[in-house]
């Protein structure tokens, strides 16, 4: 395999990380700011459960962001898009 090919899979590949890191960063900002709207003093129940909600979605998002990065390390890896640019 030429060293172009490589060079290009490992840029694409921290692509993809970098891409996901920076997405987690910035679920993990909403999250803190969620949570830390959770815990404003005499703030309704509802309210209070609401941003609960949505500090565990943030989190949770991080899931499916991992599983689809592990897809395109799999098809980074198996060459799908150097083979593509031959033709």
């Amino acid at each position: 395999m030429p060293a172009n090919t490589e060079d290009r899979r490992n840029r694409r590949r921290r692509q993809a990380v970098l891409g996901v890191v920076l997405f987690g960063l910035l679920q993990l900002a909403c999250g803190a700011a969620f949570a830390a709207l959770c815990a404003i003093p005499g703030l309704p129940r509802w309210a209070a459960l609401l941003f609960a909600v949505l500090t565990a979605f943030c989190a949770a998002l991080m899931i499916p962001a991992l599983m689809v990065l592990r897809q395109r390390l799999k098809e980074i890896e198996g060459g799908e898009l150097d083979e593509a640019l031959k033709y």
